[in-house]
């Protein structure tokens, strides 16, 4: 017994740039920080040439300091955007011993901290703004609107912040979705139209074998047979020399043909066919499959594996490619098993998955199209090698799909013969797949 276990690696979703709702906010808290300044301007009139250039300075270099950091943190180390933080905290309480109307520039960096931090480093570093505001009013004495006022703003940037923090992550999510979707697509389509290809290279092969192989074989079974009746007609050498050559030279191109002929069927031959036996194109379509969608498929074979015709094993494979590409596509299953298992009289091939199932006699006789075969297509096409496909499901449940064909010779020894454990109904089957 052989098999094969795969499953499609999992890829990372974590966002590898930072996100457009970041910048937005930076655009927006830009602007507040702006219109803060410009309002504090005010304060400069009011007050002495020493402290106004005092005040003027700070707002000056406030406004410097956050237009140069708030773009460029990004690309900047922690203790980098710390030391940044501090000039900014510096600048912002000298500020504040000027001007009362300062205070306000805590709004910024409120949005500083939790932009410049993740998580509750970010709420501490809020927190410690917060209680340099209340203390610069201390001296002057505390009041309830400037110790609610800075208190209100931190918890409403907090919630501001962190719903920014939440539709960055959804957006990039959503981003990395749509990119595995059309990359799945993308893939799914290039699978169908190779699977056309094949489909069609496989029924040109059948025609050709079973039209012109076939008619150029019988050419030279006449042929053979003409030789023996004109030498049975007792003719002299000389008499039969022309007709003879004539013949010899016919039977010759007819061979030359023929050779031609089964070259051109063998290079129409389904690819894992052609250099491969039906076991190991079996085992090359599930690695193949498993890597197309997030499904283990396990691929098994009971008994002695017998030579079948060509057109036999190429029906079983495409019934087991068909099978094994609607578990990847429909079934949302995480298990799949493919059986191959061979009797004295047939050759059966069930494949088991463990998926949401669906009604047999609700589903529609759907027509095979490029790289999609239908179930009523894979029934017509296990019909058209002598054999019965049988479909088992229910909404919910697993689904088993069971082909039996027969064999064009029996072997005279089976000394692997399957068990009744290996060779049972479809609901042992089912029940195997957990």
């Amino acid at each position: 017994m052989s098999s094969i276990r795969t499953r499609r690696p999992r890829e990372s979703l974590a966002p590898s740039a930072p996100v457009p709702d970041s910048r937005a906010l930076d655009t927006g808290v830009t602007a507040l920080t702006l219109t803060l300044l410009v309002v504090s301007l005010g304060g400069v009139m009011g007050q002495g040439w020493f402290h106004g250039a005092i005040l003027l300075t700070t707002i000056v270099a406030f406004g410097g300091l956050y237009l140069v950091g708030v773009y460029a943190m990004r690309a900047w180390s922690t203790p980098l955007v710390i030391v940044w933080i501090l000039a900014l905290t510096g600048v912002w309480v000298v500020a504040m011993m000027e001007s009362p109307v300062a205070i306000y520039w805590v709004f910024t960096l409120f949005f500083v901290c939790m932009r410049a931090f993740a998580g509750w480093v970010g709420i501490l570093c809020v927190g410690v703004m917060l209680l340099i505001a209340v203390a610069v009013q201390v001296p002057d004495g505390l009041s309830f609107g400037g110790v609610m006022g800075p208190a209100v703003s931190a918890l409403v940037v907090v919630l501001i912040a962190y719903a920014f923090q939440v539709i960055a992550r959804v957006s990039s999510e959503r981003a990395q979705l749509i990119d595995e979707l059309v990359s799945t697509r993308d893939k799914l389509a290039e699978t169908e139209r190779a699977a056309g290809v094949v489909q069609e290279r496989q029924r040109l092969a059948h025609e050709i074998h079973d039209t012109v192989a076939q008619g150029l074989s019988s050419i030279q079974m006449l042929l053979h047979a003409a030789e023996r009746d004109l030498l049975a007609t007792g003719l002299s050498d000389e008499q039969l020399a022309s007709p003879l050559r004539r013949i010899e030279v016919a039977r010759r191109s007819a061979s030359d043909n023929l050779a031609e002929t089964r070259a051109m069927i063998a290079a129409l031959t389904p690819a894992p066919l052609s250099e491969n036996t039906l076991v190991e194109a079996l085992e090359r379509i599930a690695q193949s499959c498993s890597q197309t969608g997030d499904v283990e498929i396990e691929v098994d074979v009971a008994g002695t594996a017998v030579q079948m015709p060509m057109r036999s094993e190429a029906g079983l494979l495409r019934i087991a490619q068909g099978a094994m590409g609607n578990v990847v596509k429909h079934a949302e299953a995480t298990r799949c098993r493919v059986t191959l298992t061979y009797e004295p009289d047939e050759v059966r091939l069930d494949v088991v998955d463990n998926g949401k199932g669906f009604d047999v006699e609700a589903t529609p006789a759907r027509p095979s199209g490029l790289g999609h075969i239908g179930l009523d297509a894979m029934k017509t096409r296990a019909q058209e090698l002598g054999g019965d496909l049988v479909v088992e499901s229910s909404p919910g449940g697993p689904t088993a799909v069971s082909v039996s064909v027969p064999l064009a010779s029996t072997p005279s020894t089976h000394p692997n013969r399957p068990t009744g454990a290996e060779s049972g109904n479809l609901n042992q089957k089912i029940e195997e797949v957990p």
